[in-house]
């Protein structure tokens, strides 16, 4: 059983950290495609950068993606557990079920 369904959630916060954490995914797949637009243009001769150069900020840019993805993961998990509403107790549903008695 997944973990997700065990639990109820805020809908609007969870919401949130999932369309922030996917906007931040699509960041980090940008910058990977960066990385490979400027080492392609080198290795095929129309770009003036030194290869040297072009594997630098490629390796950087990488670098960078896969730390920003896994920033995006943490504060994912951070959001969607802050999401998590409290977990109702026996004497909460039976107040409930008294008040719907009652009316």
């Amino acid at each position: 059983m997944r973990e997700d369904q065990n639990f109820e959630y805020d809908v609007q916060k969870r919401a949130k950290a999932g369309t922030a954490a996917t906007l931040r995914a699509v960041v980090s797949i940008y910058v990977v495609y960066l990385a490979w637009t400027v080492l392609k243009g080198v290795l095929d001769g129309s770009s003036p950068v030194p290869l040297w150069l072009a594997c630098l900020v490629a390796v950087v840019f990488t670098g960078a993606a896969i730390a920003f993805g896994v920033f995006t993961w943490k504060t994912y998990q951070r959001d969607k557990e802050a999401a998590r509403l409290p977990a109702a107790t026996e004497t909460d549903e039976e107040t409930e079920e008294t008040e719907e008695t009652e009316s």
